[in-house]
């Protein structure tokens, strides 16, 4: 019994002796297992990155939104608005202020062929412009524009280049960072040269709201809906998510897809590794169920290598998703593949589940080894 009882304390050296054992397949279990949860890792940072995208520009803005009454959402909303409609807003009990802007899609000539952009109409000095700059000034008079540096870059363009729209030549004054959007990156300029491109002058699209301090958005969105007619009035993260359900979630099914794949193959990758290990070594497990070592025992001792597989693939595939991340940044910016804090311990949990499920197999074959067999030739 004490040869059991050495063998029940020493379960962990057991299983990293036998993983140890072929090196040359433990390291391409581990980076087999990477490369499926770095796959994850990926797809996951993408999905999330669209929909960080999809609502970059609103999530900087006030927190309530007015347009048109049946308006849901921003991106793909046709609203047309009054100016006048700002003294009505402003005179809603708790209205701190309402601003104007116009928004529209731009299709661009860029090198000779079209690029899609959302052009955006604001104030000088008023809430709804770039919010950082890369470089140049926002713009003061007439057709000027501030362009998003990704898509500057892509076609060379810098503070002082020009471009054509709607039959206007509007003057790059300064480029914004941190507006490249999912599809159709950022651009800005005064709302009374957008008005009169589109020959809608004195009017607004949407109406960024900000209320009073202590004012709830959801309290006044629905104060404005019920207090002025023809409109339509939602809190920013009602936005934010409609446009999230109508750009992102169509993409969602094939990527959830295959980051169900991914983790499948790990699976797979992790179950071989430690069946056929176990496989091999059927005799000393058959040595120790004959020595007394309870089914328990054998299960940890599995177990505890579909872990080991499972965690040090998971740190490897981290790292790796993390350097793939970057360098698409570096590459492609306008592509941004969000890996954060969350993903990573939800991959981390993850990790223990394919353990789990991988040991399953191997399991089964211990619970059917017979003891008789480590003493057969």
């Amino acid at each position: 019994m004490v040869g059991i009882g050495r063998s029940r304390r020493g379960m962990v050296p057991i299983a990293w002796r036998q993983l140890g054992a072929e090196p040359a397949k433990l390291g391409v279990t581990v980076v087999a297992v990477a490369a499926a949860v770095a796959l994850v890792l990926l797809l996951a940072g993408l999905r999330r990155g669209m929909g960080e995208q999809v609502t970059i520009y609103i999530d900087r803005q006030a927190p309530v939104l007015v347009g048109q009454a049946g308006a849901r959402n921003f991106l793909s909303q046709t609203s047309v608005l009054p100016d006048t409609l700002g003294r009505d807003l402003v005179r809603v009990p708790g209205v701190a202020d309402a601003t104007p802007i116009s928004q529209q899609y731009a299709m661009l000539r860029l090198h000779g062929r079209p690029v899609l952009a959302l052009l955006i109409g604001y104030d000088p000095g008023k809430p709804g412009g770039p919010w950082k700059l890369a470089s140049g000034r926002t713009p003061i008079e007439g057709a000027e524009l501030v362009l998003d540096r990704v898509l500057a870059s892509e076609h060379g363009l810098e503070p002082g280049s020009t471009l054509e729209y709607r039959g206007a030549t509007f003057r790059i004054v300064g480029l914004s960072h941190g507006t490249s959007g999912f599809m159709t990156p950022l651009a800005f300029a005064l709302r009374s040269t957008v008005n009169a491109v589109s020959q809608l002058p004195g009017s607004a699209g949407f109406f960024l709201v900000r209320p009073e301090p202590g004012i709830d958005p959801e309290v006044l969105a629905a104060r404005i809906d019920r207090t002025v007619p023809g409109v339509s009035a939602l809190t920013r993260a009602e936005v934010a998510a409609n446009d999230r359900r109508q750009f992102v979630d169509p993409f969602s099914a094939p990527l959830l897809a295959m980051v169900a794949i991914a983790f499948a193959v790990a699976i797979l990758v992790i179950g071989l590794a430690v069946y056929s290990s176990t496989a091999e070594r059927s005799r000393e497990y058959a040595t120790l169920k004959a020595l007394g070592l309870s089914r328990g025992a054998l299960f940890r001792l599995v177990g505890t290598q579909a872990i080991a597989l499972a965690l040090g693939g998971t740190m490897l595939g981290v790292v790796l998703a993390l350097a793939a991340a970057r360098g698409v940044s570096s590459v492609a910016p306008k592509y941004l593949i969000a890996v954060n804090a969350g993903s990573v311990a939800a991959i981390a949990a993850g990790a223990l589940a394919m353990a789990l499920v991988a040991a399953f197999v191997p399991a089964r074959f211990l619970a059917r080894l017979d003891p008789a067999s480590a003493f057969r030739r």
